[in-house]
């Protein structure tokens, strides 16, 4: 059953049961997945699914499911289930009702039909970057290499419909030398045209080569200079926060911070619903609320939370497209680009370390936003300008707001990233920053 009947029968079953309110938001696609280990291929699998999910509302309760077992029987029967369960809740406390104005929605941007059957190219894309990084240096590699291509059907009480499409491929590649030096590669884009597979395994090879004989570091403040990929990371999670959801519950470091500087004048940080080039994002929300562009953050000055119809109600604004069910979320995040290069990054730095990969970023203090991450694959000391020698286990230890308040350049070339350590897509620029504490990560794996 293709998307937008799996929405029309759940819709007629949960008006039929008594709903006052319902939305039914179907996604239906395939994945190729490629893993690879000792410069083999050791992993290749196609998975097709179809997913619906569900929003019902009676008498001021609301709840959401979802389910992917999606025949006709089994959805009806689960959209009863999921509207007696709701029956048995306490009322909203703010409950935001869907607009009167219906919506339609046709496909936004552009994606790339050939991600939807490409098992084929994964494979011979893994086999390129595992041979750049054995060309660079590497003398093993491993990874994955993911490409999927996912339609989403909406279909709402009040009228709203529609579709969108979107395309995504990624790949990680991480290289060895001897005594596990190592180094990260990634590359990812919406199209098989702006998909670099090499590019990323000369970069995680270059980095395992660099790699050899690091020591950990001096313990102290320093200048870091952080790659995209690291950059992104940070970013990522402000996207996060800029949530009205996690703002009103007090788990954000941004609360009551509208209007204030909450980093240097040079950054800023927009979502998109849809961009050039951007790996997420819809034309619509969750809730049939056309997606924007929104400007989080302009000239270091907090201007907007992001917002589903919920917290808009709450805080008396309009819904910004990020719903979100619960929680409004960011799509597609973009950082202002700079004027320096990479070269004139590093001349600046007098006591610095450059990262180029960090894994494990965890909150000591999500209300004051103060984190420690754990730089690895390709980390380096720099001395008055220089790049002196390579380091290991070592930890960054600060806060979002100090971090992002202390720029003092924006490279002007920019990446998309995503990750498992960047959920939400987003084009990064170099970002230099003064100030960070470096510690020893005793015990740290290499």
């Amino acid at each position: 059953m293709i998307s937008s009947e799996l929405n029309e029968r759940g819709l007629k079953t949960a008006m039929k049961l008594g709903a006052d309110e319902a939305i039914f938001l179907s996604a239906s696609g395939n994945e190729q997945m490629v893993r690879f280990a000792n410069d083999s291929l050791t992993v290749a699998k196609k998975t097709e699914e179809s997913v619906v999910s569900v929003y019902l509302v009676k008498n001021g309760r609301r709840i959401v499911g979802g389910s992917s077992n999606t025949d006709e029987d089994s959805l009806n029967a689960f959209v009863e289930r999921l509207y007696k369960t709701m029956l048995n809740l306490s009322k909203e406390p703010v409950y935001a009702r869907l607009p009167k104005k219906a919506n339609s929605f046709g496909a936004g941007g552009t994606f790339d039909k050939r991600l939807g059957n490409a098992e084929k190219q994964v494979s011979e894309f893994a086999r390129e970057a595992i041979d750049a990084a054995h060309a660079a240096g590497a003398r093993r590699s491993a990874g994955s290499l993911e490409a999927s291509l996912v339609s989403t059907h909406i279909l709402s009480s009040n009228g709203t419909e529609g579709h969108d499409t979107a395309s995504n491929i990624l790949l990680n590649i991480r290289s060895f030398t001897e005594r596990n030096a190592s180094g990260h590669g990634l590359s990812c884009s919406s199209s098989l045209k702006g998909f670099k597979p090499a590019e990323a395994g000369r970069k995680a090879g270059e980095h395992a080569k660099r790699m050899l004989n690091s020591k950990q570091p001096d313990e102290g403040t320093y200048q870091v200079l952080m790659s995209p990929t690291v950059a992104a990371n940070l970013i990522s999670l402000i996207g996060g926060f800029a949530s009205a959801f996690s703002v009103d519950s007090g788990t954000s470091y941004l609360v009551e911070k509208m209007g204030k500087r909450v980093a240097s004048e040079g950054f800023s940080l927009t979502d998109h619903g849809r961009t050039e080039g951007g790996l997420g994002g819809r034309t619509f929300d969750d809730e049939g609320t056309p997606t924007q562009s929104t400007r989080i953050i302009e000239g270091g000055v907090l201007t907007n939370y992001l917002h589903n119809l919920t917290t808009a109600k709450r805080f008396k604004t309009k819904s910004t497209g990020n719903a979100g069910w619960i929680e409004p979320d960011a799509w597609n995040l973009e950082v202002g680009a700079g004027d320096s290069d990479y070269a004139e990054m590093v001349k600046e730095m007098k006591r610095g370390v450059i990262l180029t990969s960090n894994w494990y970023t965890r909150f000591t203090n999500y209300r004051t936003g103060e984190f420690s991450t754990v730089p690895r694959d390709g980390t380096y000391l720099v001395e008055s300008g220089r790049v002196t020698k390579p380091l290991s286990g070592l930890r960054m230890s600060d806060s979002l707001e100090r971090i992002f308040s202390s720029v003092q350049l924006l490279s002007k070339e920019r990446e998309w990233i995503e990750w498992w350590e960047v959920d939400t897509p987003t084009l990064c620029p170099w970002v230099l920053v003064d100030g960070v504490k470096i510690t020893r990560a005793y015990g740290a794996a290499p």
